[in-house]
């Protein structure tokens, strides 16, 4: 795992418990990716469970281990990155995460580059030890996969369009899982960017997984979503439209940019989907990119001191420059807004 892009989220999250906690996840992902499985044992409980839609459930560290080993051909391209990162915690040592991730796996035999490409959400359960923050309990759904899929047919269930969310049992039921419900009150404060970043993983959660409560908390009463009307109503009646017309949904977003002015913030949110590049495919010269498709622009205000949506925007990203961002495969986060990267340029496609 690149540890100059971990120092980076390390300074941009406000608490010390959110910080232990997105380490911990960090170090999940990356043993995932890399197939190195050596750091588990310092971030897991003893008795942690772990439920994973496609590839079962385990008891205890070594049997985690043995069910998350990649069950694919060797590859020489492994890529893992967080999207959507939310994590909260109580005053009696317990804390609750959730992340969207996605990953590449390819071949590259000297001439071509052949991917297999998958997302899913996580939301786990963390418990505070004297060895500091570690994870009780790792739920996962798979939410995509695509590309070359041989490489797991054997091993995993993949998503089936006729199911909801595409399995027979989703691990991950919103009501009892999200951070916002498990933990009502986050003893840890936010700075005002965090909270304006975190309207959007909030809303977009309840969105993907049919639970129209978390958008609802989030908006303002005269709501704007992409010029469908304004007012609650017609904002989750949009979102409700597009939800149900899909087997299972990721809408993940990196942390561009965020202006503040008094009670009234703009944030660019440029938004990733490796399974949906249309005119483009992965090669030789950008699979070591981070992929971006198009960009949200969000609109904030703050009502009664607690910020809220009040508009938003979207634009696709037409240009191959701004599709495809070079990037290490050992970085399991990008976030421009976090890396002090400029993010300006995605406004143009979304004003």
């Amino acid at each position: 795992m690149n540890k100059e892009y971990l120092e980076r989220y390390l300074k941009f999250y406000s608490g010390e418990n959110r910080k232990a906690i997105y380490v911990c996840f960090a170090k999940l992902v990356d043993a995932i990716r890399s197939n190195d499985f050596s750091e588990l044992p310092s971030i897991l409980t003893e008795d942690c469970i772990a439920e994973y839609s496609n590839a079962g459930t385990a008891q205890g560290i070594d049997n985690i281990i043995k069910m998350l080993r990649w069950p694919g051909p060797e590859c020489q391209v492994r890529k893992s990155t967080i999207w959507n990162f939310v994590a909260r915690s109580d005053r009696k040592g317990k804390g609750q995460q959730s992340a969207y991730i996605q990953s590449v796996m390819a071949i590259d035999d000297g001439v071509n580059i052949y991917p297999f490409t998958y997302g899913g959400v996580y939301c786990n359960s963390y418990v505070e030890t004297e060895e500091g923050w570690k994870i009780s309990h790792i739920r996962f759904d798979l939410i995509y996969a695509d590309g070359n899929t041989l490489f797991v047919a054997d091993r995993w269930p993949l998503v089936e369009a006729e199911k909801f969310s595409g399995h027979d049992h989703p691990v991950i039921v919103a009501e009892l899982d999200a951070p916002w419900y498990v933990i009502p009150e986050d003893c840890e404060p936010q700075t005002d960017e965090e909270q304006i970043f975190e309207l959007q993983f909030k809303k977009t959660f309840g969105f993907d997984r049919g639970e129209f409560h978390l958008p609802l908390s989030v908006a303002v009463d005269d709501m704007e979503q992409f010029a469908e009307g304004k007012g609650k109503r017609s904002y989750v009646n949009f979102l409700k439209y597009k939800q149900h017309k899909e087997t299972a949904l990721e809408h993940a977003n990196r942390m561009g940019s965020c202006l503040i002015e008094g009670d009234h913030a703009v944030a660019m949110m440029p938004r990733g989907e490796e399974h949906r590049l249309r005119d483009r495919v992965y090669t030789r010269e950008n699979i070591h990119s981070m992929v971006t498709t198009g960009s949200h622009k969000l609109y904030a205000r703050k009502e009664d001191g607690v910020w809220k949506l009040e508009k938003l925007e979207f634009g696709f990203i037409p240009t191959e420059e701004n599709r495809f961002i070079p990037m290490d495969d050992d970085v399991v986060a990008f976030d421009e807004f976090v890396l002090g990267r400029r993010c300006d340029e995605h406004e143009d496609f979304c004003s």
